[in-house]
């Protein structure tokens, strides 16, 4: 039998549009039809903490929001990580979730294989809002339906 997936929905409730991989990822979970198969993380933690959660999940998909000054928000970017990475840094402070990925593969931690993370555009937060933006809030289905139908080959 095959590992479980994770689809982990990345952001936080409490500053506006950043939250919408928290959404986007509910919504997804909700849709499929094995959820015995899946497990749904959200999480609002740094990159070395979204590594430790995925050890032993097969594959795994990530939606995150993705500041962006430029362009639509709401456009869905899909960055497929490698699955051996050799960048390692030394300081769990500066090395982002690249180096979260290549330090968990270093050590020999069961991380996933594919991973493929998804960033959707988005304004600069502000400090403190709740909820999305009412042009975000609009795009929502559109989005989980390029996320789903991308993934369609596991997440259905």
């Amino acid at each position: 039998m095959p590992a479980k997936a994770a689809l982990v929905g990345f952001g936080n409730e409490l500053h506006g549009d950043d939250a919408v991989g928290l959404i986007v990822a509910r919504r997804i979970y909700d849709s499929l039809e094995d959820r015995e198969a899946v497990d749904l993380l959200e999480l609002s933690t740094s990159d070395f903490g979204v590594m430790e959660r995925l050890i032993g999940y097969g594959r795994a998909v990530i939606v995150d929001a993705l500041v962006a000054e430029e362009g639509e928000v709401g456009t869905v970017t899909r960055v497929d990580l490698p699955e051996s990475s050799g960048h390692c840094y030394g300081s769990p402070h500066t090395g982002g979730f690249s180096a979260a990925l290549g330090l968990a593969r270093k050590l020999g931690l069961a991380v996933p294989a594919p991973i493929a993370v998804y960033g959707i555009a988005i304004r600069q937060p502000p400090s403190f809002a709740d909820g999305l933006s009412e042009e975000l809030a609009a795009r929502i289905p559109g989005i989980v339906e390029t996320i789903t139908t991308a993934e369609a080959g596991w997440l259905r």
